[in-house]
């Protein structure tokens, strides 16, 4: 036995991984299901759902049977992304670009194999596209997805392309990974990425990376907004706008800019 393993607490380690799974199943598991799935006694994991339900961290629904995560696990996790200052740190730098824009606005961080919005500034017109804080996004069909992933280490590239499911949308989605990896190249040489509805049509977006003083990407600023007002014809003049919000807020972290 390891030092470690010494002082492991068994009903806390499969109440985490209760946790994980749950979050792989938006609509839900029973309690036999993630028995079987995490192979441990059926009467274990019911204890384990039932003082979970208790403190509020899941919810079960009688007519189905079915648990699923609420909220509460989600805002324990973004004080913990907020830590940093970043989304203050933003805060300035993205109220420019909306107004400059127009455009939704929105800030967001990885979380293990997505993405995950950890601010939104509403565009100023009457119809806008809009994320709430906390909702989760694709990393190989967006813009914030691909200004992240572009700017990680070639290591940290490699292990997080290698375990991505390259889900596709429509005919913009980039499924391959060879061809991915090529614009990940280009993106990290121009410093700005883009949406191309490659996950939703009619809906293009335009982002680029937030540096901390390691020259790791801690976080993206995007612009959102429809086609027929983000048109491709303006990505670069765009572009500049969001790199340069994102240069502002890279500059607060200590990231030195060349």
């Amino acid at each position: 036995m390891n030092e470690t393993s010494k002082y492991s607490v068994p009903n806390l380690e499969r109440a985490l991984r209760v946790f994980e799974l749950l979050s792989k199943h938006q609509e839900g598991l029973i309690v036999s299901q993630i028995a079987k799935e995490l192979e441990v006694p059926r009467n274990s994991i019911f204890r384990i759902c039932a003082t979970l339900r208790e403190l509020g961290y899941i919810q079960y629904f009688r007519d189905t049977q079915q648990v699923i995560l609420t909220r509460k696990l989600f805002s324990i996790g973004y004080r913990a992304l907020a830590d940093d200052n970043v989304v203050q740190l933003a805060a300035e730098s993205m109220r420019r670009l909306r107004d400059e824009t127009k455009e939704t606005v929105l800030l967001g961080s990885l979380m293990d194999k997505e993405g995950v919005v950890l601010e939104e500034l509403a565009g100023l017109h009457h119809f806008n596209f809009r994320l709430e804080r906390g909702a989760r996004f694709f990393l190989h069909c967006t813009a914030p997805g691909k200004a992240l992933m572009a700017n990680l280490s070639e290591a940290q590239q490699a292990g997080l392309l290698d375990s991505l499911e390259l889900t596709r949308f429509n005919k913009n989605t980039i499924t391959s990974k060879t061809k991915l990896l090529k614009e990940l190249k280009l993106v990290r040489r121009s410093g700005v990425a883009y949406d191309e509805a490659e996950q939703i049509e009619g809906c293009h977006c335009i982002a680029a990376p937030v540096m901390d003083q390691y020259g790791h990407p801690v976080a993206a600023i995007w612009l959102t907004g429809p086609s027929s007002r983000l048109p491709i014809s303006d990505f670069p003049q765009l572009g500049i706008h969001v790199k340069a919000a994102a240069d502002e807020v890279s500059h607060l972290f200590g990231y030195q800019i060349t």
